[in-house]
């Protein structure tokens, strides 16, 4: 049974270093970032209790997002046992293809492509100077939700054994890893994506590896 409210916090990280927008980081292949927007769709949490018992949290979808804070702190209710928190980055497919949907699904929000092609589950702007494009622009933008172009990616992270149950879930999120979580992505090679595809497929798997829980809960 859920005895409280839990709090679930993004940490925003380039590697090491706590992010501020206004700073420039390196990524894995020596380029220059500058990360101007971040914004990711999350939906389906649930948690695995020891029982190895499944709680579903919320139905509702959540629009992650660098320029408002209070977007980076979901409430869900606590469970005292639970040993993993799991999640889906992306939109549900049934939603790409029902109609306008509101709130944050709203497609005014501008994550969201065209009927046909569906929401934007995440993306990445900013500049560098390695990006050959007017005013050194990159504009990563993650969609597409049919085979063999689903960009849904889920998320499962072990909570802590001993974990103080007071304190907030901090997910450590790593945007560094946009560029090599699982696919060497170079901005001077490739500094767009704006369609569902090979490219989008690759930035899928490297963002969904950006989550770790902060060794601190």
């Amino acid at each position: 049974m859920a005895t409280s409210q839990s709090t679930v916090q993004f940490k925003m990280m380039f590697n090491k270093q706590t992010f501020h927008k206004d700073s420039s980081y390196t990524n894995s292949a020596g380029d220059t970032v500058q990360i101007h927007r971040f914004m990711f769709y999350t939906n389906k949490w649930k948690l695995i209790t020891s029982n190895n018992d499944t709680i579903h949290l919320s139905k509702d979808h959540f629009l992650i997002n660098i320029e408002k804070e209070q977007s980076m702190a979901l409430t869900f209710p606590k469970l005292a046992n639970a040993t993993k928190i799991i999640f889906d980055i992306g939109v549900d497919s049934i939603l790409n293809t029902t109609g306008i949907q509101t709130g944050i699904l709203d497609p005014a929000i501008g994550m969201f492509w065209t009927w046909r092609t569906g929401y934007i589950m995440a993306k990445l702007h900013g500049v560098s100077p390695q990006a050959k494009t007017a005013g050194n622009r990159f504009s990563y933008e993650v969609g597409g939700f049919q085979s063999p172009y689903n960009s849904v990616r889920t998320i499962v992270l072990e909570l802590p054994t001993h974990r103080e149950k007071s304190k907030p879930i901090t997910i450590q999120t790593n945007m560094a890893n946009w560029f090599n979580g699982k696919h060497p992505i170079q901005i001077g090679i490739t500094p767009n994506c704006h369609n569902a595809g090979k490219l989008a497929m690759q930035l899928a798997d490297n963002y969904a590896t950006m989550f770790s829980i902060d060794p601190s809960n």
